[in-house]
């Protein structure tokens, strides 16, 4: 058999494997198919005259699955990894191939992976990439709507977006922004007040459960008081810590202006 039909078995197992979710063997297959694509037109470089549609198709839906296993098994890394090898297929050579069902429910991930990581620029970046008309799509929508929402400080529709998200693996994501916002808003808290009433903080915090409150605060060391109605914060050591943050976000800004000088250089 041609380098092409061994592919196409693989793929085949692997679709069936990721169909079932079976993420074990997902994981083995799509190491296998990777070593096949690479004597394929795997990241093509060649002129497009040359291009096998067919090679093209096997990469980009092995990819494809790699970017979705990938959220099914909560690994950032391997996500934006294979989406940054799949993002070729969707815009360079998106006239030799299909439309892909999956094209704008991943596109849609990767805007909202960067707006969880606060990756706002990057954010802003991806989005010029796509066709205007795209920006009505569902799926490129929510993130768009989201990031309009965390710039109004609507941090409550935030959490209420998290409802009505357009496919079932946006979660994963929009848990990982939710954490993010709570973290700022307590954050602030512990800078701006002496003391929250515990009904209050759980609406702050956008936590419904009492139990997971005070799992969540004690993992930030908020103290309560004597009668468990307030939550009291130790003036002195915010101030510490204020100065240790403020020290922190001075290096962040500074190495974040460095990196955007690089790549406008």
């Amino acid at each position: 058999m041609s380098v092409v039909e061994d592919a196409s078995v693989v793929y085949q197992q692997l679709e069936k494997a990721w169909n079932s979710q079976d993420h074990k063997a997902v994981q083995n297959l799509l190491s296998e198919m990777k070593i096949l694509l690479l004597n394929l037109s795997f990241l093509p470089t060649r002129s497009e005259e040359g291009i096998d549609e067919r090679e093209l198709l096997l990469a980009r839906n092995t990819l494809e699955i790699g970017v979705l296993w990938s959220i099914a098994t909560g690994n950032i890394d391997s996500f934006e990894r294979y989406f940054t090898q799949l993002k070729c297929y969707y815009f360079d050579y998106a006239a030799h191939l299909p439309d892909s069902p999956y094209q704008f429910q991943i596109l849609g991930l990767n805007l909202l992976n960067l707006l969880a990581q606060t990756r706002l620029a990057e954010f802003h970046t991806e989005l010029e990439l796509l066709p205007v008309e795209s920006l009505e799509n569902v799926y490129i929508k929510h993130p768009i709507s989201l990031e309009q929402f965390l710039m109004e400080g609507s941090y409550h529709k935030i959490f209420l977006s998290k409802g009505n998200i357009p496919a079932e693996n946006y979660a994963f994501f929009m848990d990982i922004l939710i954490c993010t916002i709570r973290d700022e808003i307590a954050s602030c808290a512990e800078k701006a007040y002496r003391q929250v009433p515990v009904s209050e903080a759980g609406k702050m915090l956008m936590i419904d459960s009492l139990e997971k409150l005070h799992e969540y605060t004690s993992s930030r060391k908020w103290k309560l008081d004597s009668g468990a109605q307030y939550f009291i914060f130790d003036q002195e050591e915010m101030k510490e810590k204020l100065h240790f943050v403020r020290n922190k976000g001075l290096i962040q800004q500074s190495l974040g202006y460095a990196r955007e000088l690089e790549k406008i250089v």
